[in-house]
């Protein structure tokens, strides 16, 4: 009789587990595993649907590069395929994992975590922004500053706004005040302008200060110093410039290659451009040369001249060169004369 209990014990057990495993549900495997849920939780189960982990998670994330982000009791945490937590739940959140680092939230702070679930930035900034060429905006205090992959400070919270990198290189907004820093944190030109505008193809960024105006390279150097009143954008390397009332113009080296003294000049077309004073028009070339006297009444008089000053000045040339022949033709029929008067 007690050996038939015994038995019926054992039948009754093994019914239960049969009836406890068709009850579970099993995912698909992946490398090996696969999430099983029982009774509203979760866990994984290798291939002999041996328990890895058990059921004891609200959620399991699939894995993606040997881990998987887990819930628990509302915070979240990750495990290996091995089925170990390789970091606690006890994050808010966890965004994936990138370069062997993830962003994570905690008491509505962000900081950063390697795969081993070690804290590479402690949970202190109030955003942290997605890497972008190995560096993030971190945010303080309504402050802005860099932090790199490894969680070093490139660049401490101190700006109202960091702009957008280009070429390495970003405007910063401090104090009411533009200046520029590299990707490193480096500070490039200081915190003076009054507006900044984005690095044209030219490599040179327009810059106001105290009401002049220049350029900046992405050195930071003021290669067109802010000294004037206007400046155009660069077109085939040249920029138009007042000063003080006067116009010139402007090369990439920031040289003045035409002086700021005419009352009015034009933009150059097809390497000529007119030039003003006191109500008279004129041409330069694009080497700032004079080619056509300021003595029209208009622009496009001079301009029209400008055909007329060049056909004198090649006929010039011709005469030049024809009188040249002339004194070499001359010169050789006296040589010839000589050598032959010698020989007599």
């Amino acid at each position: 009789m007690k050996i038939l209990l015994t038995f019926a014990l054992v039948a009754i057990m093994s019914v239960g587990s049969l009836f406890a495993q068709s009850s579970a549900q099993v995912g698909t495997y992946i490398d090996g595993v696969a999430v099983i849920k029982k009774n509203g939780k979760y866990g994984i189960i290798d291939l002999n649907r041996r328990e890895l982990t058990p059921t004891i998670y609200n959620s399991i994330a699939p894995f993606v590069d040997g881990i998987a982000k887990v819930q628990k009791n509302g915070y979240f945490g990750c495990i290996n395929v091995m089925g170990v937590e390789v970091i606690a739940p006890i994050y808010d959140s966890i965004w994936a994992f990138g370069n062997g680092i993830a962003k994570v939230k905690k008491n509505g702070q962000f900081g950063l975590i390697n795969r081993n679930g070690k804290e590479v930035v402690g949970t202190i900034y109030d955003v942290i922004s997605d890497f972008d060429d190995g560096v993030a905006k971190v945010y303080k205090r309504g402050r802005v500053g860099l932090i790199n992959m490894a969680g070093m400070e490139l660049a401490s919270c101190i700006y109202t706004y960091i702009y957008d990198f280009v070429n390495k290189i970003a405007p910063v907004y401090k104090d009411g005040r533009f200046g520029f820093i590299d990707n490193t944190g480096n500070t490039l030109a200081p915190n003076i302008y009054s507006k900044v505008a984005p690095f044209n193809s030219e490599g040179l960024a327009f810059v106001e200060r105290e009401g002049r105006y220049g350029f900046v390279n992405y050195s930071g150097q003021e290669v067109v110093p802010c000294v004037y009143n206007q400046v155009s954008t660069f077109v085939n390397g040249i920029s138009r410039v007042c000063r003080n009332s006067s116009y010139g113009f402007v090369n990439l080296m920031g040289q003045e290659f035409v002086p700021t003294i005419y009352d009015e000049v034009s933009e150059f077309s097809g390497g000529v451009a007119s030039v003003e004073v006191a109500g008279r028009y004129g041409v330069i070339d694009i080497q700032g040369r004079t080619i056509v006297t300021p003595s029209y009444g208009t622009a496009a008089e001079a301009l029209a001249a400008v055909g007329h000053v060049i056909g004198v000045k090649e006929d010039m040339r011709g005469n030049n060169a024809n009188t040249s022949r002339r004194r070499v033709s001359s010169a050789s029929s006296s040589k010839k004369n000589i050598v032959q008067r010698a020989n007599n």
